[in-house]
């Protein structure tokens, strides 16, 4: 048998066993603890009691015990920078994020800019009809490729050094740099995020390249309606984004009144299953779509977050047809959207100084996700400590 390969492996296989076993050491690590009080709890802690002690004890475990769940919530879990930074990390970089309507885009070259939790990224309709998202970012200098919000270009062209791109985010021209030996423009494209277009024409981004979707179960909503913008509008919020997760959080019952064809639905439900609408769906954890019992008016409410303290709250208001009242309607929606802000506000107020979290089922979600990926960030760091103290062990002495 020829030993040459497993000779030759061997500066492989040991450098992998090291990271492995510092895996499973890290695994244990963080397990122990849990490990520790199981077997603990199931040692006798006293010696055994007489007869008379083992009645007593007999009778009390007969009791019906009342046991109540404490919420590992963090005390600081509206107000910690620390938190907020890591729930950049944990949910925002992770997870399906609805961006806006497909509608928005009539043209090839037509983009929109956003900004969310610190990633600038914009969306443009290619000359192949189809749209993507790109971050913002030069690949020469790292300024911004897109300056306005809005916009239509065939050829994005970076101010700083005169880099540009085409609408698939291909760099199409490098001043200075295409005589360069070596240089290769296929290398320093746009990069791009991925986007998904659900039925009804909502689009999402995920800035996460290794195709986790976090907190999403399902991305879109089967609405297949065709809808028109009509007006957006944003406005700015003092509280923590996560305070405005709850369902309900926006009362809009302009939005929810019943015509009396709706009324007959709803009392005969039991035979009209198929006509039952919710009156609010969840895009995203940043994004709700509320819709009138008509059928007529959508209304997406998305709170972006920008500090642990604050978020812009970005609404939008479509018709599933051409309705000269809408304007109309835009109005009544905008003043309760403004109201229920103000009640947010008034209540976070309150929660921020006692720590109290009024709706906790609906933050559990979160909370396990940033737990998640916290322990996935220790572990990984734990790795790369042990990765490296090896390197530095296997380094010759000079």
């Amino acid at each position: 048998m020829d030993t040459l390969p497993i000779l030759t492996s061997e500066r492989i296989l040991v450098p992998l066993l090291a990271v492995t076993s510092a895996a499973l050491v890290a695994y244990v690590a963080l397990q122990l603890p849990g490990w520790t009080r199981h077997v603990s709890q199931r040692l006798p802690s006293s010696p055994p009691k007489s007869k008379a002690a083992a009645k007593e004890a007999a009778l009390e475990e007969s009791q019906p015990i009342f046991v109540t769940k404490e919420l590992d919530f963090p005390y600081d879990w509206w107000t910690s920078r620390k938190l907020f930074e890591l729930e950049k990390r944990a949910v925002m970089s992770k997870t399906w994020l609805h961006v806006c309507h497909s509608s928005l885009f009539k043209k090839a070259g037509d983009y929109r800019a956003f900004h969310v939790a610190d990633f600038s990224f914009f969306v443009v309709l290619g000359k192949d009809g189809r749209l993507r998202a790109f971050h913002n970012i030069c690949r020469h200098r790292a300024y911004s490729v897109v300056t306005k919000s809005e916009g239509s270009c065939l050829v994005m062209r970076c101010k700083y050094h005169g880099w540009s791109y085409d609408t698939q985010g291909k760099l199409i021209k490098a001043p200075k740099f295409e005589d360069n030996q070596g240089f290769s423009r296929s290398e320093n494209n746009l990069f791009e995020i991925r986007t998904f277009i659900d039925s009804s024409g909502f689009l999402y981004a995920n800035f996460d390249i290794y195709g986790s979707d976090g907190l999403t179960i399902r991305v879109g909503v089967p609405i297949r309606a065709r809808l028109t913008l009509v007006e957006s509008w944003s406005l700015e919020a003092n509280f923590n984004w996560k305070f405005a997760v709850p369902s309900g959080a926006f009362r809009v019952s302009s939005l929810m009144y019943l015509n009396k064809f709706a009324e007959l639905l709803t009392e005969a439900s039991g035979l009209f299953e198929s006509w039952r609408w919710p009156t609010e769906f969840e895009l995203s954890p940043l994004t709700r779509l509320m819709r009138s019992s008509s059928g007529e008016h959508w209304l997406t409410v998305t709170v972006i977050p920008v500090s642990e303290l604050k978020s812009t709250i970005q609404c939008s208001f479509y018709c599933s047809r051409l309705d000269p009242k809408a304007a109309l309607q835009v109005t009544a929606v905008k003043q309760e959207v403004d109201e229920s802000v103000k009640k947010l506000e008034m209540s976070f107020a309150a929660v921020s100084i006692s720590g109290e979290i009024p709706d906790a089922a609906s933050q559990e979600p979160l909370l396990a996700e940033i737990k998640a990926h916290s322990r996935l960030e220790r572990l990984s760091l734990m790795i790369c400590a042990v990765s490296l103290r090896w390197r530095l062990m296997r380094r010759p002495l000079l």
